[in-house]
């Protein structure tokens, strides 16, 4: 089952979706999926909506929403779209969720895909309610990663203020904040997950093109808790693989979180 709530953020409003399985316990986990670049929370090739309903129906609950400007959310893609407020995005879901009194005994997990394994991954590493995270092909390397993503010369637009659009092969349009916004705050993921150590699953593709693999294997080698890497033979959305993340999640899940039926 499913239901679509509305979230406020930034002074606005985020579309979310609910994933109940038809039985679940004071204790059930929650995974909270965070959507990429240009994403949504249905996904490329549906990889997100596929995701949640093998989630749910393995007996997890899942919640999926879109950042502002993206998907059915309130905002503008191009004014919308920068690091700092995805953020406080994710920040707003989680505490929907957490005052969701039927909630208050399940673990909560992040999960989050390309730019939003880094959202997932630099979310305060003092909320000490966040039980474990699940990265796919997460943005490790910002600044670089986007140089390549919208080239030399939409980078060299956006460092100097102006709007840039159509950038790797898609019809999006941005303003300078997004570059801005990465230069300033310098985002880290290492440095945050270095002071994690609750279970981690990374997952990326070995026919990625989009965002390089190194970034997962840096950060494979320097998490300190419990941790597991997978390579599968699949791109950047998992196209035509797209029940291998969910398989692969679900067989870690089923080893660190378990479905209790009582």
């Amino acid at each position: 089952m499913k239901d679509h709530f509305w979230i406020p953020s930034r002074g606005k409003r985020l579309s979310a979706m609910l994933h109940m399985p038809d039985e679940v316990n004071k204790d059930t986990p929650i995974i909270v999926c965070c959507h990429g670049f240009t994403g949504d929370k249905i996904g490329a090739n549906q990889l997100t909506l596929n995701l949640a309903k093998e989630l749910e129906r393995s007996g997890y609950i899942v919640v999926r929403f879109d950042y502002l400007g993206s998907g059915d959310s309130d905002g503008d893609f191009p004014t919308d779209t920068i690091v700092t407020g995805w953020k406080e995005d994710l920040i707003n879901v989680l505490a929907w969720v957490r005052n969701q009194s039927r909630f208050s005994a399940s673990p909560l997990l992040l999960y989050g895909h390309s730019l939003g394994g880094l959202v997932a991954l630099t979310h305060s590493a003092t909320d000490q309610g966040i039980a474990a995270r699940i990265v796919f092909a997460p943005v490790i390397y910002p600044i670089p990663n986007f140089q390549h993503i919208l080239g030399a010369e939409l980078w060299a637009q956006s460092v100097a203020g102006q709007p840039i659009a159509n950038f790797f092969g898609k019809g999006f349009r941005l303003e300078g904040q997004f570059v801005k916004d990465l230069l300033e705050n310098n985002y880290d993921p290492l440095g945050n997950a270095v002071q994690l150590k609750t279970p981690l699953l990374v997952i990326h593709g070995l026919e990625d093109v989009a965002v390089p693999i190194q970034g997962s294997i840096d950060l494979y080698e320097k998490y300190a808790g419990p941790k597991l890497f997978l390579k599968p033979q699949i791109d950047h959305v998992a196209t035509g693989n797209y029940e291998v993340p969910p398989h692969l999640i679900l067989e870690w899940l089923a080893e660190k979180f378990p479905i209790v039926t009582k």
